[in-house]
């Protein structure tokens, strides 16, 4: 069997509008005096701390005044908001420059598609090259013969220091 629904009556003494505005103003009181995040607090007080800061006063001398005044916060973390907040307000970050490709062994920029390394095991293949594929596999090594070099450096032969005088 169904349950009725029960609904209860609303004895309003006010308006729809009136509460909804007094619920928006309850609640503007209650942000005004919501704790805040450190990084807020410095954020609002930004420009008296760059001030004080191009006055020729440290970071540290800084966090001893706000934390005699109940905000504690480290010279670091410090360094950290005051970066921050000055990035927020120019505008976001700088955009980064492209890296420079580096030069090839004639000291020419190679166009990064054809630029490979020597023990590169990807044919670089362009649409307009007539290269057989039966070339480029007789070009390649053989499996069974002599093995390839590493590609790192061998510590063969390499000691840290002379070897010991035997004159006994």
């Amino acid at each position: 069997m169904a349950r009725a629904v029960k609904r209860s009556a609303v004895n309003l003494t006010m308006t729809v509008e009136e509460l909804t505005a007094d619920l928006a103003k309850e609640h503007e009181e209650w942000l005004s005096h919501k704790p805040q995040t450190v990084y807020d607090v410095i954020k609002q007080i930004y420009e008296p701390l760059l001030k004080m800061k191009q006055d020729g006063r440290t970071d540290s001398e800084i966090c001893d005044m706000l934390t005699k005044r109940g905000i504690d916060i480290s010279a670091g973390t410090f360094a950290t908001y005051m970066k921050r907040v000055a990035r927020e307000l120019r505008g976001g970050s700088r955009p980064r420059t492209a890296r420079k490709p580096k030069p090839d062994s004639e000291g020419q920029v190679a166009p990064r598609a054809t630029r490979a390394t020597p023990d590169s095991r990807v044919q670089n293949s362009t649409p307009d090259s007539k290269v057989d594929s039966s070339a480029q596999q007789a070009s390649r090594p053989k499996p069974d013969s002599a093995p390839a070099q590493s590609a790192s450096p061998s510590m063969s032969g390499f000691t840290s220091r002379k070897p010991p005088a035997l004159d006994a």
